[in-house]
C-alpha cells in the first residue's frame, strides 16, 4: 500500500512524466521540472529507486548528484491512460478510499453511508479511467461491430443514451466510432459532467455528444432514444429497479440497452480468484458504503452476479436479458431490449 500512495504523488505532480520527457535526472533537476521542493524531489527518488520503479546510476554519489531514469517498459503502466496496463487510476482511487477511513469506520458500526462525494475528485477521476482504455480502444470499433443488428443500426443513426455517464468516455467512443448518431450522457455528479464536456471537446465530438447533470428518470426523456448504454453502474445504485426501468422508459419500442458490469463468479467461493478479491475489495471500501444512502438500498455491492442483475432487469419490466459474447477480463455485457 504504501509504494501505490508514492506512485500516486509521482503520477499527480507529474514527476513520472518529467523524467519521461528529459531522460536521466538528479533530484534539484527533478525539482526544478515540476516545481516541487527539492528534499521532497530527493526522497521521492531515492525510494522509487529503492522500489525499483526508476533507475539510478552511481548509488555511491552524492545524493544531490545521483541521476536517476525511467525505464522505458514503465512508460504504458505509468503514463499512458488508454493502456490497459496502466495502474495509475487504482493508485488515485486508494487514496480516494484511505481519505474517508474514519468515516467507514463510523458507517460499519451504525449502518449509514459514506456518501459518493464523500471520496472525492480523486475517485470520480479513477472511476472515468478505469473504463477508458477499452471504451476508447474497443467499445465502439470491436465490441460493438462484433453484434451485426446492433451494429447496423448505429451505424445507420440512432439517438443514444449514456446513462450514468461519469466523464463520457462511452459516449465519445460511440460517437467517435459511428458518425451517424447523437449521444446524449446524464449524470447527477456535476464534476463528472464538467470533466466530460472537457473530454468531448478535445475529441472533436462536441457537435454530436452533449452531458447533463440530469435525472434518467425525467419524464421529458420517455421514448427519445433508440439505444442506450450504462458503464459499470448499475452495482453502485441504491434503486437498480428504479433506475432500468427509467431507461426502460427512456427507450423507443424495440430499443436496446447494453449494461457493462461486474465479471463476477456465478457464485460466492472462498478462497477466490484474484478477480474475485478485488471486486470484493473495491465493495466493502466504497461501492456498498455508498450506495447505502437510502433506507430501502437494494444494497448490491461491487459483487453483483449474473442472476441478481437479471433478477433486477426483468422486476425493472425487461422481459428479454442476454450475456454477449465479449470477452473481457472485469466486465460481463449484458443485452437488454424492450
Amino acid at each position: 500500500m504504501s509504494e501505490v500512495l508514492t506512485v500516486y504523488l509521482g503520477d499527480t505532480l507529474g514527476l513520472y512524466r518529467a523524467l519521461d520527457r528529459n531522460g536521466p535526472m538528479t533530484a534539484p533537476q527533478l525539482a526544478s521540472e515540476t516545481g516541487i521542493f527539492p528534499r521532497y524531489a530527493r526522497e521521492w527518488l531515492e525510494q522509487q529507486a529503492a522500489a525499483g520503479i526508476v533507475t539510478v546510476d552511481h548509488v555511491s554519489a552524492e545524493p544531490d548528484q545521483r541521476r536517476y531514469g525511467f525505464p522505458t517498459g514503465h512508460a504504458e503502466p505509468l503514463l499512458d491512460p488508454e493502456s490497459p496496463y496502466w495502474i495509475a487510476a487504482f493508485c488515485k482511487s486508494f487514496v480516494a478510499i484511505a481519505g474517508v477511513m474514519p468515516e467507514l469506520v463510523s458507517a460499519f458500526r451504525s449502518g449509514g453511508p459514506v456518501p459518493w462525494d464523500a471520496y472525492g475528485r480523486d475517485m470520480i477521476e479513477a472511476q472515468g479511467d478505469f473504463n477508458r482504455w477499452w471504451l476508447v480502444g474497443s467499445f465502439g470499433t470491436g465490441y460493438l461491430p462484433s453484434i451485426p443488428d446492433l451494429h447496423e443500426r448505429l451505424s445507420s443513426g440512432v439517438k443514444v443514451a449514456d446513462v450514468a455517464c461519469g466523464v463520457g468516455w462511452a459516449a465519445i467512443s460511440l460517437a467517435r466510432a459511428y458518425p451517424n448518431i447523437t449521444v446524449d450522457g446524464f449524470d447527477l455528479d456535476e464534476y463528472s459532467i464538467e470533466i466530460a464536456r472537457r473530454n468531448a471537446a478535445e475529441a472533436g465530438v462536441a457537435d454530436r455528444v452533449t452531458f447533463e447533470a440530469r435525472d434518467a428518470a425525467d419524464p421529458a426523456l420517455r421514448e427519445a432514444f433508440d439505444f442506450a448504454t450504462v458503464i459499470e453502474a448499475i452495482h453502485d445504485l441504491s434503486q437498480p429497479v428504479a433506475v432500468l426501468g427509467a431507461i426502460r422508459e427512456m427507450l423507443k419500442p424495440g430499443g436496446t440497452l447494453i449494461v457493462a458490469d461486474e465479471r463476477t463468479e456465478d457464485a460466492f467461493t472462498a478462497p477466490a480468484s484474484e478477480t474475485e478479491r478485488l471486486f470484493y475489495a473495491y465493495s466493502v471500501l466504497c461501492c456498498l458504503p455508498s450506495a447505502m444512502d437510502d433506507p430501502s438500498s437494494a444494497a448490491t455491492g461491487t459483487v453483483m452476479r449474473q442472476d441478481t442483475f437479471e433478477g433486477y432487469a426483468k422486476e425493472a419490466g425487461f422481459d428479454e436479458v442476454s450475456v454477449l459474447p465479449i470477452e473481457h477480463d472485469f466486465l460481463r455485457f449484458y443485452r437488454l431490449d424492450r
